[in-house]
């Protein structure tokens, strides 16, 4: 694998760009409760990236991989003394200028990895991948969300098993389904990527989570019930609703006390091992690298890779314009009538 830093011009002229895979995680610092490293999910982008990619090098000799330095950005961070929170709007502005500039130079291949689930740093993310791809004809994608959500919504138990060697606990089932953030999967990680960056105590952390935010909830679950009526699957807008209604109740919890104390993770840490870690990032690493295989072998397209992050319109990046043109152009047509 070649590192873009430590490329020349000369080089990089040099290289087949129709066979070059670049890689490019982008998370930001953020607090992971009281006992994770700030680049929690910094690390993990970085893992998928290096991993997916020595693993792709190593089936494709005749291919080349290039890893490019991580970007440091991420919006909905935990508003927490620590966080690098950045506008919606700039992480999906960064990102879609790196991917032009990258199809610009002729690279055909571009992987995004990436650590942090907030919904609106997910779907900035794989929005730009999208209009990246559309404009130019790279095949840029995002594959870590939809990886991410497979492991923590419980697909992946018997791989998990049989990795262990012995059957998951009832606790710790619950534990992996409740949720992450600096939960069990994330501690796990840690533990297994550099304990020395894992404070002591995480053991006594018991269950714990964002209080939701109820009128958003409410609201949700009517909308939704009006289209189960209608005859619409609404699993996916149910969850999305969960997952925002978390999200901004976190937000409020964190600023202003709403629902109790303040909360810094999410899911249960006393439930972590490096033993579980080390499937873990087994997991990151092979689930990520299907997908490359998908895209660069020609079975999926770049704009099939997505996850749920993109399927709601409230959270994509250019939703408030895309409601202002809409306005504008009913008050348009209520004029010419």
């Amino acid at each position: 694998m070649l590192k873009a830093q430590e490329l020349s011009y000369k080089r990089l002229q040099e290289l087949d760009k129709r066979r070059t895979l670049c890689f490019l995680p982008v998370s930001a610092l953020e607090v992971h409760g009281p006992h994770l490293p700030l680049g929690m999910d910094f690390y993990m982008a970085r893992w998928m990236a290096e991993e997916s990619g020595r693993r792709f090098a190593a089936a494709h000799p005749d291919w080349t991989v290039i890893q490019y330095p991580p970007l440091p950005l991420g919006t909905d961070e935990l508003p927490l003394a620590g966080s690098m929170n950045t506008n919606q709007k700039t992480v999906y502005r960064a990102l879609y200028d790196h991917g032009m500039s990258l199809a610009g130079a002729g690279f055909q291949y571009i992987v995004v990895t990436n650590g942090h689930g907030g919904p609106r740093h997910a779907s900035a993310l794989e929005a730009a991948c999208r209009d990246v791809a559309r404009r130019s004809g790279a095949k840029m994608f995002s594959p870590s969300i939809a990886v991410l959500h497979g492991i923590i919504t419980g697909a992946h138990f018997d791989f998990v098993e049989e990795q262990l060697g012995r059957p998951l606990t009832d606790a710790e089932k619950d534990g992996m389904l409740s949720g992450e953030h600096a939960g069990t999967w994330e501690t796990s990680f840690m533990l297994a990527e550099n304990p020395a960056l894992v404070e002591d105590g995480y053991q006594h952390l018991a269950k714990d989570g964002p209080p939701q935010f109820r009128p958003l909830l409410t609201a949700g679950n009517k909308l939704a019930d009006l289209l189960d009526r209608a005859g619409t699957d609404t699993a996916q807008t149910r969850e999305m609703v969960g997952l925002l209604a978390g999200s901004v109740g976190w937000l409020l919890n964190n600023k202003h006390g709403y629902g109790g104390p303040t909360v810094s993770y999410k899911g249960v840490p006393a439930l972590a091992s490096a033993e579980i870690g080390h499937v873990f990032r087994e997991l990151l690493a092979r689930e990520c690298l299907r997908m490359v295989e998908d895209v660069t072998s020609g079975r999926k397209s770049a704009l099939e890779i997505r996850s749920i992050a993109s399927d709601s319109a409230l959270i994509q990046p250019k939703f408030l314009r895309s409601v202002g043109m809409a306005a504008a152009a009913v008050v348009a047509l209520l004029i010419l009538l």
